[in-house]
């Protein structure tokens, strides 16, 4: 009998030490955060505009209870090579489905999409302002402004520069299924949705109501804001002096792209 409890009693003991190591392991799992995950991250800045490539992408590995759906999996990196960044992201920062212009998400929310401390505001949109229903999410674009003074004399205004466009008519980038894409690029566009900041929006706002507003259309790789621009108004049409002004104004130069920094890189998945 002794030898029948003794065994019993080291059986319990065994049994209650393997009790307690697994409720330490998963209580020091949850201290930490869950299994580590890999997530994808900018091995270096990537300006507003630019294309992803492999250079540009690292991984980091998070605790899993501090990956968020925001987060871009490290096994997802050939997803997002080649998409246009939305925002500027700095080196070390992780690399977000909402930092990207398209993603391959089968749905993508208006509200998703605006970043903290932006507002999305939709201006009215006729063919000319959509570019004949061409303009895409991701673009960007400039404002301008034209109204009439109390002289009665018209102008416009460079209003805002290198705004974001979140949404074309009810377009916000999701893949579309075959043909759907282009047939709803072909159609009318009634209004385009910008980001902007909340000073920003309520000078959109109050323009919309004084006149008309007019996109122009940026090079996705242009991100310059122009210092300085004037205003444009009738004797900028009638004087020749002034039209050659205009026609003589040059281009500007694209600024040079951030230097790289040294960092652990990946390769996408073949």
């Amino acid at each position: 009998m002794n030898s029948k409890a003794l065994l019993a009693a080291i059986l319990a003991a065994v049994g209650g030490i393997a009790m307690l190591f697994l409720y330490m392991q998963r209580f020091e799992d949850e201290a930490s955060g869950g299994v580590p995950t890999s997530v994808l991250i900018a091995t270096q800045d990537i300006p507003l505009g630019t294309a992803v490539t492999e250079a540009m992408l690292g991984q980091r590995d998070l605790p899993r209870s501090y990956v968020e759906d925001r987060h871009i999996p490290a096994g997802e990196a050939q997803r997002v090579i080649g998409v246009r960044i939305t925002s500027g992201v700095r080196a070390g920062e992780s690399l977000l489905w909402s930092d990207l212009a398209t993603s391959s998400d089968q749905s993508r929310d208006l509200s998703s999409l605006v970043r903290s401390g932006q507002r999305a505001i939709s201006v009215r949109a006729d063919a000319a302002a959509s570019f004949g229903g061409l303009v895409r999410p991701g673009d960007r674009v400039d404002v301008l402004l034209t109204l009439e003074r109390s002289t009665q004399d018209p102008v416009t205004v460079p209003l805002l520069q290198n705004q974001l466009v979140l949404a074309a008519g009810q377009d916000t980038g999701a893949v579309q299924r075959a043909g759907q894409g282009a047939a709803q690029r072909g159609s009318a566009i009634s209004q385009v949705t910008l980001s902007a900041s909340v000073e920003q929006a309520q000078l959109l706002a109050f323009a919309g109501q004084r006149g008309r507003l007019t996109l122009i259309l940026r090079n996705p790789d242009d991100i310059e804001i122009l210092e300085g621009l004037p205003e444009t108004s009738t004797a900028d049409i009638i004087e020749p002096e002034r039209r050659q002004r205009v026609q003589r104004a040059r281009t500007t130069t694209p600024a040079p792209a951030a230097t790289p920094i040294p960092t652990r890189m990946i390769s996408a998945p073949r």
